[in-house]
């Protein structure tokens, strides 16, 4: 039995399970000793507060009820440190000592009025956008997005509920310049600077995903800008940037929501989040996310049903030790998406002017794919001292395919298509990824430094068995479009004939990666901040193993080196900075056997990134980026035709440079707008016979995003809003060759909600022109859906 099913046959049985427990935790919490402290918690203009907590020794917390009161009761007799916070506004604290029996009345005003209350519940951390671009992963560092020489976009989850977002791609229609697009198998990709990516980071750390990413388990989505290997490694990054998803965390009080969504092609979806604290063991907190959703596609084959249970534990053992453990595991069963290809002979440049409805797969619901993600990441973080931090982590990631089957679809003409059906019918991926961060705020005379000196190792291990049928002998007939009729179906029983007289070994492959690090912000004055850093990678390829001839090919050993310097100058001081910056990106390259049977040692491909620009923060109003950027790749290897064959060298190059601008606005209350624009130019100035001058697959050349929403925060309708966006993607290729090019879309979208204390509804049209679309991953092409609906509905505890 597959993993998929299995968790699909016991989901009612761990559901009930898992609900129980922690409610009976939050029962437990209810449970204790004697003495009572309570109290009332009021704004500045003497209005109630209804939707804050107020925590007792900063390891469990109580909400306010209907009239801004709390209650802590059955306390022994001690020091008690009280903190009333809410969202978004300074918290206050307070300490009693209470006495055996004792009843303590103990108040809290707020700094804030009424009106600013009611945002900050119906907004969320929008209201403060300045919190938007909190981040304690991109730099490792503490520090403010002012202080930061690089670039990064975080889209939070305010927004993320406001967009009624299911995926992780969705996510990147708010990132400067990210053209969102999708692997074969599924996979989160986007193009960002002119280059590709489709590796994702876990809360910073390494996955090896083999499905998509469900946002029911995620905090955040933060993208970073430019090549990022000094920090992250080789193995993870693009050279336009990387994707690093912050999964939800436990809190400190008894909280959570359930809700359904519904929608076009059948869409079925229902969401739990549950969290607790464990009174009876301070300090530890659980919660719980799970998703199942199940959907037809839009084509005439096609469906998926997906699973996520997203666990999460922390564990605050004292003020300076902190232990966290958090997993994922996320299943897909359904059809594959076909990818389009096309032949030189095609005639056309663009699918529009293909003779096939939008609407038909050439697909069969026979080919059934399952696929699995898991992640888990165990964190321990102690504070050694005022001025550092040690963190430890451990990530487990693994991937696998049950059975995937992608077919190719290769166009010859309008009239015909080749199909050819990979087949990869079992696979299993794992990543080990151990990180030790020493983290150090410091002065050195009056210059204050903020260094992380850290430890990475990364292992990796594949396991795959592959079979392309089609490619010799054309095991497949091609679909004739004039007579769809008259097209053989080709079926799973089709697929397994053929595959049972294979004997198709599996190819094993391994490598590991040993990495130190070093970054450092140093204060040259209080306004004046230059950023250095360094990594050395030693990466280790114990090459692939076939199972069945047993040879083992590609095996190398490098050596790489990682540098990257920031300048930052704010002219008014956590309100407006100039920045600049080099970044260095990295990529291993394994020897290459040449048709003379020589063997061809490589060094890494490198990427050079220079960029400068403006950043600007002006509290709850707006926060803006302004950037230029220049990348240049050197060390691509490239095919050269001589007389004695084809040979592979080392001299490719390519350039990428453009602009990004994102402006993130709240000019009144109730209203919040995220806005972008990316421009990039690039090309292959060294490559292919075919290929200088010409741009990159998939790379489109101006990218824009809106999305703005207003929320009504006062009177009989409080809770009302609406949102709209508008995406904009301009034309790109399918191929370096420049021939054949993915039309432009404008992709529009608007929400309805109503957001309650205890409820919320919601309503969302997506793809309102019902536009026509195509996105690649720089070597396949896949159309999209047209307009569609969601109806959500969600409660709140």
């Amino acid at each position: 039995m597959n993993y998929f099913t299995t968790l699909n046959k016991y989901i009612p049985t761990l559901l009930f399970t898992a609900v129980f427990f922690l409610l009976s935790l939050h029962t437990q919490a209810q449970q204790s000793q004697s003495g009572t402290i309570k109290g009332q918690v009021m704004t500045e203009d003497g209005k109630k507060v209804l939707y804050g907590t107020v925590s007792l020794n900063g390891k469990y917390s109580v909400k306010l009820d209907k009239d801004g009161w709390y209650v802590f009761d059955k306390l022994t007799s001690k020091t008690n440190t009280v903190t009333a916070s809410i969202m978004g506004l300074a918290s206050q604290t307070k300490t009693v000592t209470l006495n055996t029996g004792e009843e303590i009345i103990l108040d809290f005003t707020l700094t804030a009025d009424a009106e600013s209350l009611n945002e900050v519940f119906i907004v969320g951390n929008k209201y403060k956008i300045t919190s938007k671009k909190n981040s304690e992963y991109v730099s490792r560092l503490p520090i403010k997005n002012l202080e930061n020489s690089q670039v990064y976009s975080v889209v939070d989850k305010e927004l993320i509920k406001e967009q009624m977002a299911l995926t992780v791609e969705e996510s990147f229609r708010n990132v400067p310049g990210a053209a969102p697009a999708k692997t074969g198998a599924g996979m989160p990709s986007f193009f960002s600077r002119g280059f590709q990516t489709s590796e994702n980071f876990r809360n910073g750390m390494a996955t090896y995903l083999r499905t998509g990413v469900d946002l029911a388990a995620v905090e955040r989505v933060e993208t970073y800008k430019g090549p990022s290997s000094t920090l992250f490694g080789a193995q993870m990054t693009s050279f336009g940037g990387l994707v690093n998803y912050i999964t939800k965390r436990p809190y400190d009080h008894f909280g959570g929501e359930i809700a359904y969504t519904m929608g076009s092609w059948d869409l079925s979806r229902m969401t739990l989040d549950i969290n607790t604290p464990v009174k009876d063991a301070e300090g530890l907190f659980v919660r719980l996310n799970v998703a199942r959703q199940t959907e037809n596609t839009f084509q005439d084959q096609g469906n998926s049903t997906t699973l996520l249970i997203a666990p999460s534990i922390t564990y605050q053992v004292s003020d300076r030790l902190k232990f966290t453990l958090n997993a994922d595991f996320q299943s897909m069963q359904g059809i594959t998406p076909a990818g389009w290809m096309v032949s030189p002979t095609l005639g056309v440049n663009s699918f529009n002017h293909l003779n096939l409805d939008y609407r038909i797969s050439l697909n069969d619901n026979s080919l059934v794919s399952k696929q699995g993600s898991t992640n888990v990441l165990l964190d321990a973080e102690y504070k050694i001292s005022d001025q550092w931090t040690s963190q430890s982590r451990y990530a487990y990631g693994a991937g696998n395919y049950d059975d995937l089957y992608i077919f190719d679809f290769i166009w010859q003409n309008k009239s015909s298509v080749d199909r050819i059906l990979r087949t990869f019918t079992d696979e299993k991926d794992v990543r080990k990824n151990f990180q030790q961060n020493f983290t150090g705020d410091f002065k050195i005379g009056n210059f204050r430094n903020r260094l992380v000196v850290g430890f990475d190792y990364l292992s990796s291990f594949r396991s795959t068995r592959y079979d392309g049928l089609g490619y010799a002998g054309k095991v497949f007939e091609p679909a004739n479009l004039d007579d769809l009729g008259a097209t053989p179906v080709i079926r799973i029983e089709d697929v397994e004939s053929i595959l049972a007289k294979r004997n198709t070994g599996q190819n094993q492959t391994k490598e590991s990666t040993y990495s130190v690090y070093a970054s450092d912000v140093f204060n040259v004055t209080d306004q004046l901040l230059v950023m250095a850093s360094l990594r050395v990678d030693r990466y280790i390829g114990d090459g692939t193993t076939n199972t069945k001839s047993r040879v083992t090919l590609g095996n190398y050993n490098q050596t790489a080196f990682s540098p990257k310097f920031g300048l930052v100058y704010q002219i008014l001081e956590d309100k407006l900075s100039v920045f600049g910056n080099y970044m260095n990106g990295f990529k291993n390259i394994a020897p290459k056997i040449q048709v003379d049977k020589t063997v061809s040692v490589f060094k890494p491909q490198e990427a050079a990134q220079l960029e400068g620009g403006v950043k600007l923060d002006f509290s709850d109003k707006i926060n803006a980026t302004v950037s230029y950027y220049q990348i240049d790749v050197t060390n691509s290897l490239r095919n050269e035709v001589t007389p004695q064959g084809t040979f592979v060298i080392q001299d490719g190059t390519q350039k990428s440079k453009g602009v990004e601008i994102e402006v993130i606005g709240r000019p009144f209350s109730g209203f919040n707008y995220v806005a972008s624009y990316g421009y990039n130019d690039n090309e292959l100035t060294k490559s292919t016979a075919s290929a200088p001058g010409k741009r990159a697959a998939g790379t489109p050349k101006n990218v824009v995003n809106l999305w703005a929403s207003y929320t009504i925060v006062k009177g009989k309708a409080q809770g009302l809003g609406m949102g709209i966006g508008n995406s904009y993607v301009s034309d790109a290729f399918i191929d370096n060759t420049n021939t054949f090019t993915l039309s432009s879309y404008n992709l529009l979208d608007a929400t309805l909600f109503y957001n309650r204390p205890k409820y919320r509804i919601g309503i969302k049209a997506n793809n309102i022109l019902d536009r026509q679309y195509w996105v690649s991953d720089g070597y396949y092409a896949r159309p999209q859906k047209p307009s569609n609906f969601m109806i959500n509905f969600t409660y709140k505890f």
